[in-house]
Protein backbone atom coordinates (compact mmCIF):
# COMPACT_ATOMS: atom_id res chain seq x y z
CA UNK A 1 0.00 0.00 0.00
CA UNK A 2 1.53 3.36 -0.98
CA UNK A 3 2.28 5.82 1.80
CA UNK A 4 -0.21 8.69 2.12
CA UNK A 5 0.97 12.23 1.46
CA UNK A 6 1.53 14.52 4.43
CA UNK A 7 -1.25 16.80 3.17
CA UNK A 8 -3.78 13.96 3.16
CA UNK A 9 -2.64 12.78 6.58
CA UNK A 10 -3.04 16.34 7.92
CA UNK A 11 -6.50 16.65 6.35
CA UNK A 12 -7.53 13.35 7.95
CA UNK A 13 -6.28 14.55 11.34
CA UNK A 14 -8.25 17.80 11.03
CA UNK A 15 -11.39 15.96 9.92
CA UNK A 16 -10.95 13.45 12.74
CA UNK A 17 -10.64 16.18 15.37
CA UNK A 18 -13.53 18.24 13.97
CA UNK A 19 -15.88 15.27 13.62
CA UNK A 20 -14.91 13.89 17.02
CA UNK A 21 -15.32 17.27 18.70
CA UNK A 22 -18.66 17.88 17.04
CA UNK A 23 -20.11 14.52 18.03
CA UNK A 24 -18.72 14.81 21.56
CA UNK A 25 -20.53 18.14 21.85
CA UNK A 26 -23.68 16.51 20.45
CA UNK A 27 -23.46 13.77 23.10
CA UNK A 28 -22.97 16.34 25.84
CA UNK A 29 -25.97 18.38 24.69
CA UNK A 30 -28.15 15.26 24.83
CA UNK A 31 -26.91 14.42 28.34
CA UNK A 32 -27.52 18.01 29.41
CA UNK A 33 -31.26 17.80 28.64
CA UNK A 34 -32.34 14.16 28.15
CA UNK A 35 -36.02 15.10 28.40
CA UNK A 36 -35.71 17.41 25.38
CA UNK A 37 -33.92 14.66 23.46
CA UNK A 38 -36.52 11.98 24.23
CA UNK A 39 -39.30 14.33 23.10
CA UNK A 40 -37.42 14.82 19.82
CA UNK A 41 -36.89 11.06 19.37
CA UNK A 42 -40.57 10.39 20.04
CA UNK A 43 -41.51 13.27 17.70
CA UNK A 44 -40.03 11.36 14.76
CA UNK A 45 -42.70 8.66 15.36
CA UNK A 46 -40.39 5.88 14.19
CA UNK A 47 -39.61 3.96 17.39
CA UNK A 48 -42.05 2.56 19.95
CA UNK A 49 -41.80 4.30 23.34
CA UNK A 50 -39.59 1.69 25.02
CA UNK A 51 -37.06 1.86 22.15
CA UNK A 52 -37.21 5.66 22.15
CA UNK A 53 -36.16 5.60 25.80
CA UNK A 54 -33.34 3.18 24.95
CA UNK A 55 -32.21 5.42 22.08
CA UNK A 56 -32.20 8.42 24.42
CA UNK A 57 -29.46 6.74 26.41
CA UNK A 58 -27.68 4.68 23.73
CA UNK A 59 -27.21 7.43 21.11
CA UNK A 60 -25.26 9.91 23.26
CA UNK A 61 -23.06 7.19 24.77
CA UNK A 62 -22.30 5.79 21.34
CA UNK A 63 -21.53 9.28 20.05
CA UNK A 64 -19.28 10.02 23.05
CA UNK A 65 -17.28 6.80 22.92
CA UNK A 66 -16.78 6.97 19.15
CA UNK A 67 -15.85 10.66 19.44
CA UNK A 68 -13.25 10.20 22.16
CA UNK A 69 -11.65 7.32 20.26
CA UNK A 70 -11.70 9.40 17.07
CA UNK A 71 -10.10 12.40 18.77
CA UNK A 72 -7.42 10.20 20.33
CA UNK A 73 -6.82 8.43 17.03
CA UNK A 74 -7.51 5.02 18.55
CA UNK A 75 -9.55 2.76 16.27
CA UNK A 76 -10.16 5.81 14.08
CA UNK A 77 -11.55 3.79 11.17
CA UNK A 78 -14.00 1.86 13.36
CA UNK A 79 -15.03 5.02 15.22
CA UNK A 80 -15.60 6.89 11.98
CA UNK A 81 -17.56 3.93 10.59
CA UNK A 82 -19.73 3.95 13.73
CA UNK A 83 -20.43 7.66 13.30
CA UNK A 84 -21.13 7.08 9.59
CA UNK A 85 -23.69 4.39 10.44
CA UNK A 86 -25.33 6.72 12.94
CA UNK A 87 -25.45 9.48 10.33
CA UNK A 88 -27.09 7.09 7.86
CA UNK A 89 -29.70 6.34 10.51
CA UNK A 90 -30.24 10.04 11.17
CA UNK A 91 -30.60 10.72 7.44
CA UNK A 92 -33.12 7.86 7.10
CA UNK A 93 -35.10 9.23 10.04
CA UNK A 94 -35.14 12.73 8.59
CA UNK A 95 -36.21 11.43 5.17
CA UNK A 96 -39.01 9.52 6.87
CA UNK A 97 -40.22 12.65 8.65
CA UNK A 98 -40.07 14.69 5.44
CA UNK A 99 -41.93 12.01 3.48
CA UNK A 100 -44.68 11.73 6.14
CA UNK A 101 -44.98 15.52 6.54
CA UNK A 102 -44.27 15.48 10.27
CA UNK A 103 -43.18 18.79 11.78
CA UNK A 104 -40.43 18.02 14.30
CA UNK A 105 -37.51 20.05 15.62
CA UNK A 106 -34.02 18.61 15.60
CA UNK A 107 -32.22 18.61 18.95
CA UNK A 108 -29.01 17.10 17.64
CA UNK A 109 -26.83 19.75 19.27
CA UNK A 110 -29.16 20.96 22.01
CA UNK A 111 -30.19 24.51 21.22
CA UNK A 112 -26.97 25.11 19.29
CA UNK A 113 -27.79 23.93 15.79
CA UNK A 114 -25.03 24.08 13.19
CA UNK A 115 -26.59 25.47 10.04
CA UNK A 116 -30.20 24.33 10.04
CA UNK A 117 -32.84 26.00 12.15
CA UNK A 118 -36.52 25.27 12.58
CA UNK A 119 -38.10 21.96 11.66
CA UNK A 120 -36.01 19.16 10.22
CA UNK A 121 -35.78 19.19 6.46
CA UNK A 122 -33.48 19.10 3.48
CA UNK A 123 -30.94 21.36 5.17
CA UNK A 124 -30.45 18.65 7.81
CA UNK A 125 -30.03 16.04 5.08
CA UNK A 126 -27.32 18.14 3.40
CA UNK A 127 -25.59 18.86 6.72
CA UNK A 128 -25.55 15.17 7.65
CA UNK A 129 -24.37 14.22 4.15
CA UNK A 130 -21.30 16.47 4.55
CA UNK A 131 -20.57 14.92 7.96
CA UNK A 132 -21.11 11.46 6.45
CA UNK A 133 -18.59 12.20 3.69
CA UNK A 134 -15.99 13.18 6.31
CA UNK A 135 -16.69 10.06 8.37
CA UNK A 136 -16.45 7.81 5.32
CA UNK A 137 -13.17 9.39 4.24
CA UNK A 138 -11.67 8.65 7.65
CA UNK A 139 -13.17 5.14 7.68
CA UNK A 140 -11.62 4.39 4.28
CA UNK A 141 -8.31 6.26 4.44
CA UNK A 142 -7.57 6.05 8.16
CA UNK A 143 -6.99 8.56 10.93
CA UNK A 144 -4.08 10.43 9.42
CA UNK A 145 -1.39 12.11 11.50
CA UNK A 146 -1.13 11.19 15.20
CA UNK A 147 -3.40 8.20 14.71
CA UNK A 148 -2.58 4.99 16.51
CA UNK A 149 -3.41 2.73 13.60
CA UNK A 150 -1.42 0.05 11.99
CA UNK A 151 -1.00 0.46 8.27
CA UNK A 152 -2.30 -2.42 6.17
Amino acid sequence: MPRQSTGLRLLLLLLRLALGGLFLFAAYSKWEDPQKFIFAVKGFKILPDHLAVLATYAVPWTEAIASVLLILGIWARASAATIALMLLGFIAGILSVIQRGIDVKCTCFGGYELLCTGSVGWCNIAQNAVLLAAALLIAIKGGGLLSVERRA
